[in-house]
């Protein structure tokens, strides 16, 4: 059982954030589709950082939780396209932050939002 949840938990998470993601997909379409398969992502990301974390809360910092978390809503709306920062834009294509980038630090927001 112990191994269900190391291996399994991340595994499931894959397993049905691809399902919802594929149904979404396929039955929404427009921008209510497009805005529900972000957020799809966003969660399922978030949700497979925090079932890596092997570990219980050995301390219980509120700073990388508030970190964690402002990161994660501020990512979502920049992806949403809820603002637009032309030299936000510049600074992350300088340093090659594209979508897959933004992904990881989805899961280390995750990650961190367990530790």
């Amino acid at each position: 059982m112990k191994d269900f949840k190391y291996i399994g938990y991340p595994l499931f998470i894959i397993l049905i954030s691809g399902l919802l993601y594929q149904l979404v997909a396929r039955y929404i379409s427009g921008a209510l589709g497009s805005t529900l398969l972000i957020l799809i992502r966003v969660c399922a990301l978030f949700s497979f950082g925090m079932a890596l974390n092997k570990t219980t809360r050995r301390h219980m910092s509120v700073w990388k939780i508030v970190v964690s978390v402002a990161l994660t809503i501020f990512l979502v709306l920049y992806e949403l396209g809820a603002f637009a920062l032309p030299i936000l834009s510049d600074f992350l294509s300088f340093f090659g932050v594209g979508g897959f980038f933004i992904c990881m630090l989805y899961i280390l927001c995750g990650y961190l939002f367990v530790d």
